[in-house]
């Protein structure tokens, strides 16, 4: 069996995940490289794997490091559990859901800022140039407290990111932009988030010079690129349902951003692969030592035995419970509460200004794209002033 499967609607899974979830939950399956390795599609098993320290992703940043394209090798976030726990500790002192609120005023003037922006210009207008993408810029550039002269050195990463795809010599090379950025945003702290990282103590340790720019980096790539399609992925299911952007945009669904992070998933699939240290036992399956196994967060999402009516979009019922878009246990992702401020703020906010948005040419003719990690809109040209239409499925590149 060959993974990736065909994706045919960006929000409809492959009818493999169906299959898998009820009769083997833990399968082989091969690789586009040709390698072998274990896709894994149950909730509570992707859970067990996220949680396990018998599967390390270890080999996934000694991959990434290697080769001549520029890789990053993730730094002590996937490092082995000791080294790993004192990350997280360190950096979890700082980057927790105080920051986040902290943040909340300054990520609200951006939205709004773009939001007024997005108003002005000719109609119809790429959410995702003239919204998504820019706005996972702008916190960013609030996280980090980004001075003037290295806003064009972001500038260029980000804009290198998103023209890269899939191509992994022009994600090498963005990525040693962005290393430029984060040495020396590092070695002059401007904003208290670095200062109080590099003054982080857990038992002794702190992180080093290095550590912080490889922590920087992390956040960055985390937080940009991510933010940046779900919040196009969100709003794409959103115009194919408009009766939800409308509870939405009326304050009624307090829960919007776990059904969007449940439904509306923007990764490949490739983001979850790690490497059994050992044999292990996993859903009936005795999965070899170094073995690759894929966690399919996707998929665990529409687990039936986790989610009522796992295939429908319901924006009233979202709960964290019914996810893992965020990881799990030692492997939560630690910008998470940040994560959230921006996707409320953003998405709420552009459905209570333009409660009447719409694809401009039908949902049925916006195209996807991916990269490595995650599937996207490529553009989505919206009409802001407009009353409300229903919507069909979506082309893929």
């Amino acid at each position: 069996m060959r993974y990736p499967f065909e994706r045919r609607c960006p929000f409809q899974e492959p009818r493999e995940f169906a299959e898998l979830r009820a009769g083997e939950p833990v399968a082989p399956v091969t690789l586009p490289s040709g390698a072998p390795g274990y896709l894994v599609t149950t909730y509570d098993e992707v859970r067990r794997v996220l949680g396990d320290d018998r599967f390390s992703r270890t080999p996934v940043r000694e991959r990434a490091a290697g080769g001549d394209r520029g890789g990053f090798d993730f730094g002590l976030s996937v490092a082995d559990p000791v080294a790993h726990e004192r990350w997280r500790r360190l950096v979890g002192s700082v980057v927790n859901p105080r920051l986040a609120e902290t943040l909340r005023p300054r990520i609200v003037a951006a939205v709004e800022d773009l939001l007024d922006r997005f108003a002005a210009t000719e109609q119809p207008v790429d959410l995702m140039a003239g919204y998504a993408r820019p706005l996972a810029l702008r916190v960013l550039g609030e996280l980090f407290d980004v001075p003037d002269d290295l806003r064009p050195m972001l500038t260029a990463w980000a804009a290198g990111i998103a023209a890269a795809g899939a191509d992994m010599t022009a994600f090498g090379a963005a990525t040693q932009t962005l290393h430029h950025c984060a040495t020396e945003l590092v070695a002059r702290p401007h904003g208290s988030l670095l200062a109080a990282l590099a003054a982080a103590r857990h038992d002794g340790h702190a992180l080093t010079e290095a550590d912080l720019v490889r922590t920087v980096m992390l956040m960055a790539i985390a937080g940009y690129e991510t933010s940046a399609v779900q919040i196009g992925n969100g709003v794409l299911a959103l115009l194919q349902h408009p009766e939800q952007l409308r509870l939405v945009g009326d304050g009624q669904a307090g829960g919007a951003v776990d059904e969007i992070l449940r439904y509306a998933q923007a990764g490949t699939g490739f983001a979850g692969i790690t490497y059994t240290l050992e044999e292990v036992e996993l859903g009936g399956v005795t999965v070899p030592a170094g073995a690759a196994v894929l966690v399919c967060l996707d998929s665990a999402a529409r687990d039936e035995r986790r989610v009522p009516d796992p295939q429908r979009f319901d924006v009233t019922r979202g709960s964290a419970r019914y996810h893992l878009a965020f990881g799990s246990g030692g492997h939560y992702c630690l910008g998470a509460p940040v994560a959230r401020v921006e996707l409320e703020e953003g998405l709420t906010r552009l459905c209570r200004r333009f409660p009447g948005l719409r694809a401009a040419y039908g949902t049925e003719n916006v195209v996807f794209t991916r990269n490595l990690l995650h599937h996207y809109p490529r553009e989505l040209p919206v009409l802001a002033h407009c009353s409300m239409s229903t919507s069909g499925n979506t082309v893929h590149e």
